[in-house]
């Protein structure tokens, strides 16, 4: 993050603090006559490019992370005169063409950023303790919903109920700060009880919660040994699980599963480049371009180009999808949308 780390003691919430943590001076081509130093022009021009970026892509991609499945039976989806793209359309090239430019434009950016300061160990532990606040509040809601991380997998049988204690036990056991250790291996077999419930494909489309359970336990162990063998792949295992998340997420409700996505807009009146002119962007091509965006977000936390600011972008997207849904009126999908995306936007701030 944005701030300077204090001398401490060591204690279990450190993060890793690797020793390129420290900001590097770059030069910038253009005069200096003023004496301003290079390390503040950086600054201010890595600020300019950042709330750039995050702004258009606010603008155009708050599609990108609504969880479509969410809101659509999907059971029952119809859209008339619905059609698929394929492989070899133009569309279909030009947005793939798009998601390696944006992961080339990431890696780029990536050198040229300047690097950022790890926070400080009281600022790191509070940012550990909002991830466990708040993803114990989302799954506690979820569970008194008698669904399995997301409202859309409801629980079936006895064996469902099980589970959705067994999620009510972890959001409680987080909420309260108490045996972090046994909550974070009960998320495992809360996760396992997704992939028996709904199977492999539905259960990695939220595999962000596995990797918050491994960065819960990283975190979380008594022994020194393990505190120094473990904590250096804490936050890579959370930044690549909420990658896989994202990508999955992409391809089951917006590639694969675009008749979920074009049936979500007929609902909800998501698709504002009309409202700009650009009549030939239908639904049909919204929904494509809404999930190669998600699945660029995916790939580029997965290669770790550039993670503060594209955590930075998809949390302000994810926030904008709850904005959008309150201005429309839709109190409800908006309450649904933010207990479900709470994991997600506390991701960022790690």
């Amino acid at each position: 993050m944005f701030f300077q780390s204090r001398a401490h003691t060591p204690t279990q919430y450190d993060l890793p603090n690797p020793a390129n943590a420290l900001p590097v001076k770059c030069k910038i081509g253009m005069p200096n006559p003023a004496g301003v130093s290079s390390q503040f022009l950086v600054s201010v021009r890595s600020a300019i490019v950042t709330a750039v970026l995050v702004f258009f892509s606010c603008l155009t991609c708050a599609a990108a992370e609504a969880h479509v499945k969410w809101f659509v039976d999907t059971d029952n989806a119809r859209v008339e005169n619905f059609e698929s793209y394929s492989l070899t359309d133009a569309p279909v090239l030009i947005c793939l063409a798009a998601v390696l430019l944006a992961i080339a434009v990431s890696a780029f950016l990536d050198t040229r950023l300047p690097v950022l300061r790890i926070a400080g160990t009281r600022t790191r532990h509070d940012f550990i303790e909002l991830l466990r606040i708040f993803t114990g509040m989302s799954l506690l809601l979820t569970a008194y919903e008698g669904a399995l991380l997301a409202p859309h997998l409801q629980a079936q049988g006895n064996v469902g109920v099980v589970f959705v204690l067994l999620e009510a036990l972890i959001g409680i056991l987080l909420l309260a700060n108490r045996f972090l250790q046994q909550a974070a291996l009960l998320i495992f077999v809360l996760y396992l009880g997704i992939v028996q419930q709904f199977g492999v494909l539905p259960a990695f489309e939220y595999f962000n919660v596995f990797g918050i359970g491994l960065f819960l336990l990283f975190n979380s162990f008594r022994s020194p040994d393990n505190i120094r063998r473990y904590k250096d792949y804490s936050v890579d295992a959370l930044r690549i699980c909420t990658g896989i998340s994202l990508l999955v997420l992409a391809f089951t409700e917006k590639l694969a599963g675009a008749l979920y996505g074009q049936a979500f807009l007929q609902t909800y009146d998501w698709n504002f480049m009309a409202a700009f002119g650009f009549e030939v962007f239908t639904d049909r091509l919204f929904v494509l371009a809404a999930g190669m965006t998600e699945a660029a977000f995916g790939l580029i936390l997965i290669l770790g180009t550039t993670t503060r600011l594209t955590m930075l972008t998809v949390s302000l997207v994810m926030f904008t999808s709850n904005v959008v849904f309150i201005l429309q009126g839709h109190a409800l999908p908006a309450r649904t949308e933010f207990v479900g995306h709470l994991p997600f936007m506390v991701t960022a701030l790690i």
